[in-house]
């Protein structure tokens, strides 16, 4: 398909006359096609397609039908059939009153292309650029962070299932593109192991017989592997993707011992590299308090300026792996943020999200993260009781430390912990601890009390940090961050955010990116709608009649 960018193209006069005939006070869709005009743009696209060849739909469209069945919560069939006899939707998108529109696989087409050419950003981005024009968007201000699950498109397997499922898929996609080969390789009773869904129901109730099972299901998938492997194995047979995750899957729960498969007794890999099912190689199992899920996770970071007139919009929308822990997503987060030239002056975030480094980071880059940190480990600091680490002075300058009872300490040394973070490791001499009249109040060891402490910049940021948040004024500075929660539940709620609809991370941060989009475009219409009735643009949720009847009671 070729793209040649024809620039806006006016809205027929016979839409109009019957979009407004058929609502005389406008929908959404029309009042912000009104308002933003058509928000994409054919020339932000051109790249990404070739010159020659047959026309392609125009981008600009697709791109905003995308956005539009975000709104709506469509499916692609859906969408494609509104395209075809939603009149507001033919108003938006220019389009004449007997356009019968496009297949609705085009659309899946036109998210593969962003994809490939990795350029998702062309889903949220114009809007943003829109937004900052009207002045709704700034450099500076406030923003809030926060993330929530989101369920894999495909079953949670057990590792069982998982092994033979990759089997089966592995079988399927062999045999459509060498049947004959296949036949040559595969025994008869596989047929009746792998010719159905391979699931818990099906398995034998008896431990022995599942043992067995186990056995059997490693030893038909390594005689597989090994066939693909011969020479004489057709090239295809060895380049294809459902082998390769079934020789991966295989390693994760066998093992080869004298020549005999044997199974592990746990993944060889850890959480954040094991596959649990061939159909979506990227989600992954993870487990948050209560919550256990297989799939990934999606951070919304939204503008929160406390304006009563200001506009609340998704300006950042970051898909991850289940596994990824939150504070590995925010540095990369703000320096995005910096570079589209919108870096927030404060940060609102919960403690997954805080650390010590990141503290000191952000400050020096201009970004004061509002936040939570952890709380010292030690027992004391748990008990409440007995001396912490913040009881004892320290000189970070003549790298000297004293006790709460005026003792010196024996060594100070500079360090790294396991994870390679540079440490500050205080060690206080065994004969004065063993001698002290308060050892029982402040450690445990045999071998005296020692503190393992972050470099100075760091550990005083967490010092002063911990100081501050169990402070009246903290809390009612950062009770600001709650309302991206209130986001996250607006998409849970009206957009399916917590379900992934297509398999793989990269479809799965577009459907995030137009699911952004399409709340603010919500936003949008309302803070619009508002301003022409003259009314404030976010307003008091309304009590419930059980509240008001405790309001009358409190007058």
């Amino acid at each position: 398909m070729s793209l040649q960018p024809q620039g806006l193209e006016p809205i027929p006069q016979a839409t109009s006359r019957l979009a407004h005939k058929s609502s005389p006070k406008g929908t959404a869709i029309m009042r912000l096609r009104d308002a933003l005009g058509p928000i994409y743009q054919d020339e932000a696209f051109a790249e990404l397609f070739p010159r020659r060849g047959r026309p392609a739909e125009a981008p600009w469209r697709l791109a905003l039908v995308t956005v539009f069945q975000a709104m709506e919560n469509l499916s692609d069939r859906q969408a494609a059939q509104m395209v075809a006899l939603r009149m507001d939707w033919k108003y938006a998108l220019s389009l004449a009153p007997e356009d019968e529109g496009f297949d609705y696989t085009v659309l899946s087409q036109f998210r593969q292309r962003l994809i490939e050419q990795g350029a998702e950003d062309l889903v949220l981005e114009p809007l943003l650029a829109v937004c900052r024009e009207h002045g709704w968007l700034k450099s500076g201000g406030k923003q809030r962070t926060d993330s929530t699950h989101v369920l894999a498109a495909v079953r949670s397997l057990s590792s069982l299932e998982s092994v033979g499922e990759a089997l089966r898929a592995a079988l399927n996609a062999l045999a459509e593109i060498e049947p004959q080969w296949l036949l040559e390789q595969v025994e008869d009773d596989w047929f009746d192991r792998y010719v159905h869904r391979f699931e818990l129901a099906r398995f034998p109730k008896a431990q022995s017989q599942r043992e067995q099972l186990q056995r059997q299901v490693g030893r038909d998938a390594r005689r597989l592997l090994q066939a693909t492997e011969q020479p004489q194995a057709p090239q295809a047979v060895r380049a294809l993707p459902e082998v390769q995750v079934l020789r991966q899957i295989w390693q994760q729960h066998y093992e080869e011992v004298d020549g005999q498969t044997r199974w592990r007794d746990g993944p060889a890999v850890s959480s954040a590299e094991r596959v649990v099912s061939p159909y979506d190689v990227q989600a992954r199992c993870a487990r948050k308090r209560d919550t256990d899920w297989l799939g990934y996770k999606s951070h919304l970071t939204e503008t929160c300026d406390e304006e009563p007139d200001a506009l609340h919009l998704i300006v950042h929308v970051q898909t991850t792996l289940a596994t990824t822990e939150d504070h590995e997503v925010l540095a990369p987060l703000l320096a995005r943020e910096r570079e589209q030239g919108r870096a927030p002056e404060e940060m609102y975030v919960d403690m997954g999200y805080t650390s010590g480094p990141l503290l000191v980071q952000q400050v020096s880059l201009g970004t004061r993260l509002i936040g939570p940190v952890a709380t010292s480990s030690s027992w004391q600091q748990r008990a409440q009781q007995g001396y912490a680490p913040q009881d004892f002075t320290l000189d970070w300058q003549q790298q000297v430390a004293r006790c709460p009872q005026g003792q010196p300490a024996q060594s100070w040394t500079q360090g790294q912990d396991k994870r390679g973070k540079p440490i500050t490791v205080i060690q206080f001499a065994k004969a004065v601890c063993q001698a002290c009249p308060v050892r029982s109040s402040c450690t445990r060891s045999p071998d005296g009390r020692s503190l393992t402490l972050a470099r100075e910049p760091v550990q005083q940021a967490l010092e002063q940090r911990r100081r501050e948040q169990v402070t009246p004024a903290f809390q009612q500075q950062y009770a600001l961050r709650a309302g991206v929660e209130a986001t996250i539940s607006q998409g849970v709620r009206t957009k399916g955010l917590r379900q992934a609809r297509y398999r793989g991370q990269d479809k799965v941060h577009v459907h995030h990116l137009r699911i952004a989009a399409a709340i603010n475009l919500v936003r949008i219409d309302r803070w619009l709608e508002a301003h022409e009735q003259g009314r404030p643009a976010r307003r008091p949720r309304p009590l419930s009649r059980f509240g008001q009847l405790q309001q009358r009671k409190v007058s």
